[in-house]
């Protein structure tokens, strides 16, 4: 299984049209679409960042997605919803008149590949709010099988007996493998909370801190002004909002 998100800024006051938009166009389209499982709409509690994050039956449906014209063709329509901070980046195609080479804006997505199948029954659940918690570590080249070995034994089993988890997968960044999310669905923002006050968060990343990355850490270090200070995981919340599984 294949999970991939799109980053999109909205311009001031952009959302509940841009919401619209997702639901009558992105979704449906998502839909006729071959490998599409699920597709929901990442909403931040503040600032403009949205994401977009579907899941497909492979990497391979979500590249024949984007070669195939649609993907290019939604992003000419939610353009005029996007702020001036949405990053693109320019790549040469085929001019579809014969004329040579044209210059195609798009939008970088972001893949991931799933340890397992858990992915589309968590974020499936029916739920009228859903709240997810996204954890980035950087892992060290030879700690990857040690650290998805830990998460699977201890950090998983933790999180799911934790009370307002619905559960948690970790996916490993298709282009830079050192690259692993810890994603949680939780029923409300105040579960994911008390999560986090409870202790349970910081216990869990010293179990599994010996497998980051020593870089990442230095960088963090030399962040700081050079003192001393240990590397924490990169921590992002959200709503999922207008999350539907796909017929496939």
């Amino acid at each position: 299984m294949y999970l991939r998100f799109v980053r999109l800024y909205l311009r001031e006051g952009a959302e509940p049209a841009f919401r619209k938009f997702y639901t009558e166009r992105v979704q449906p389209a998502l839909a006729a679409t071959s490998g599409c499982l699920f597709a929901g709409l990442l909403a931040p509690w503040l600032g403009d960042e949205h994401r977009s994050l579907t899941l497909w039956r492979s990497a391979d449906d979500a590249r024949a997605y984007e070669q195939g014209g649609l993907y290019h063709q939604l992003l000419r329509e939610v353009e005029p919803y996007l702020s001036a901070r949405t990053v693109w980046r320019a790549r040469l195609v085929d001019d579809a008149s014969g004329s040579g080479e044209s210059i195609q804006r798009e939008i970088p997505p972001e893949g991931y590949e799933l340890e397992s199948s858990a992915a589309e029954s968590t974020l499936g659940r029916p739920g009228r709010s859903l709240y997810v918690r996204i954890v980035a570590v950087h892992v060290a080249s030879e700690r990857q099988r040690e650290f998805v070995e830990r998460y699977r034994d201890s950090v998983l089993p933790a999180l799911q007996a934790f009370p307002g988890c619905h559960g948690a997968f970790l996916a490993e960044a298709a282009r830079n493998p050192n690259e692993m999310l810890s994603i949680s669905v939780w029923d409300r923002e105040e579960s994911a909370t008390r999560y986090e006050m409870s202790g349970e968060f910081e216990r869990l990343t010293e179990e599994t801190r010996s497998t980051f990355s020593p870089l990442r850490q230095w960088q963090f270090t030399l962040r700081d002004g050079g003192d001393e200070h240990q590397a924490q995981p990169d921590v992002a919340t959200y709503h999922l909002v207008h999350g539907r599984r796909l017929s496939s």
